[in-house]
């Protein structure tokens, strides 16, 4: 007899380890405790039953060509009226320049303009623009009114 060894089989080779999972990643950079039999044991929340969940359409999103409700800037936005200027220059300076009360009024209304228009209430922005200036208008002729009157009175009085 011959003292041969009889042959040992191959062994098979070690399998693969599967790669880690998205969880396991997260939870491995991290620097988690992460269980995987924890979240197979967990149970997803029940599925809502019923006739009014049944056999409805998911809901549409608007498609670019759709308007967006509450976006002025959609495609369909409907031209705007200009806005009115609001003369608050111009009041500014019948203020400073001219006579002071009307000046006020019409400060008032050219910080009123601009509100108006962003209310959407177009007539009433127009109506405080003109408002506006007319009242500088009158500021601006009372002031020339007494500086006319009030020039030739100082050169008269007696020093």
């Amino acid at each position: 007899m011959d003292n041969q060894t009889p042959p040992v089989p191959p062994t098979p080779p070690e399998p693969a380890t599967p790669p880690p999972t998205p969880d396991e990643e997260w939870a491995k950079r991290l620097k988690l405790d992460f269980d995987p039999e924890k979240v197979k044991e967990s149970t997803p929340p029940p599925v809502p039953e019923g006739p009014e969940y049944n056999n409805q359409p998911a809901p549409q999103q608007p498609t670019p060509q759709q308007p967006v409700p509450g976006n002025p800037y959609g495609p369909y936005q409907q031209e705007l009226e200009p806005m009115p200027p609001t003369y608050m220059v111009w009041s500014v300076l019948a203020l400073v320049l001219c006579c002071f009360v009307p000046a006020i009024v019409a400060i008032i209304y050219s910080a009123q303009v601009s509100s108006k228009y962003y209310a959407k209430d177009y007539e009433g922005a127009k109506r405080c623009s003109d408002r506006a200036q007319i009242w500088i208008i009158v500021s601006i002729v009372l002031g020339v009114i007494g500086m006319a009157l009030y020039l030739p009175l100082t050169l008269l009085s007696p020093s």
